[in-house]
């Protein structure tokens, strides 16, 4: 599927895109590149958030999470076979 929009760029950028032979591909092209590091960049964001969050627990805080994760792994695994 495909949408038409409508954007304002530099005129440089437009003399390049009007010497290409299809724009919207030029476009999608230069995007395309531009979006896995975009999706790093949020990774990143959200790794150090969550390293902030963790740094501002409390030893009990952190015993707790600690104790629920075992007894949510022990029901999880109760009548397991291995």
């Amino acid at each position: 599927m495909t949408v038409k929009i409508s954007i304002s760029v530099p005129d440089d950028v437009a003399a390049y895109l009007r010497s290409q032979g299809n724009a919207s591909a030029a476009v999608v092209d230069a995007v395309r590149r531009v979006l896995p590091e975009a999706r790093r960049a949020r990774q990143r964001e959200a790794a150090q958030a969550y390293g902030e969050y963790l740094r501002r627990r409390s030893a009990e805080q952190a015993e707790d999470d600690r104790t629920l994760i075992e007894a949510s792994n022990d029901v999880a695994l109760r009548d397991s076979q291995w």
